[in-house]
């Protein structure tokens, strides 16, 4: 297992050796690499097929937020979002599927309910992530039979950086967040993670599709 980081060199290593210690997986490893830059993206595959033999499941969750108001974003607000989330994803995808030459490959894309219905002052991430949703309808369509392509839309999910993003941690806050989401709280990260080791190891005939975990949050 390979894990990708662009800055936070500690964090990585120390989510690669908890890999390594506590969950089965012995040869997890941190691989430094931004994914806006082809080259970094090359040779962070490179590395992984060197050192842990190839991979067989490839999870695009690279993601950034620039909120600004449409008539005041800027190029470079637009553009890093874009990269980061849309382009990210092409490179990887692309890297990992050109070195692939086993039968059942799976790549699992991130996306947000954003992506579908909009919201205010994030037009760079709400767009970026509409087109994964499409990315990831091409990619199954060109990429079968032998790589199975999904996406997965996570809610509102209790994670360090939502809580802060919402300020999650004042309690009239995390009570209009709950009360938006008719199973009546914020979903876990392993509920997001249980379905992603379903979609790489059990869902073999299952490709080209969305799946909402979000507690009935976005209903379409």
């Amino acid at each position: 297992m390979a894990v990708n980081y662009r800055r936070q060199a500690e964090q990585a290593e120390a989510f690669a050796r908890e890999l390594r210690d506590r969950h089965g997986a012995p040869n997890a490893v941190a691989l430094k690499a931004d994914v806006r830059q082809r080259e970094a993206v090359s040779a962070m595959m490179d590395a992984a097929w060197e050192r842990l033999g190839g991979l067989t499941v490839l999870v695009n969750n690279a993601g950034i937020n620039k909120d600004r108001a449409f008539l005041e974003m800027s190029d470079e607000d637009w553009h890093i979002v874009l990269d980061t989330i849309l382009t990210g994803s092409f490179l990887c995808a692309q890297e990992f599927a050109r070195r692939f030459t086993g039968e059942s490959g799976c790549i699992l894309n991130l996306g947000a309910t954003t992506g579908l219905k909009g919201r205010k002052n994030g037009v760079n991430y709400c767009s970026a992530r509409a087109g994964i949703l499409t990315f990831t309808k091409c990619l199954a369509l060109e990429l079968a039979p032998r790589i199975r392509v999904n996406t997965i839309t996570p809610g509102w999910i209790d994670t360090a950086e939502v809580r802060e993003r919402y300020q999650l941690d004042i309690p009239e806050n995390l009570a209009k967040a709950e009360a938006s989401v008719p199973l009546g709280r914020l979903g876990r990260p392993e509920e997001i993670a249980s379905l992603m080791v379903y979609l790489a190891e059990a869902g073999s005939y299952i490709s080209g599709q969305n799946f909402f975990v979000d507690g009935g949050y976005y209903m379409h």
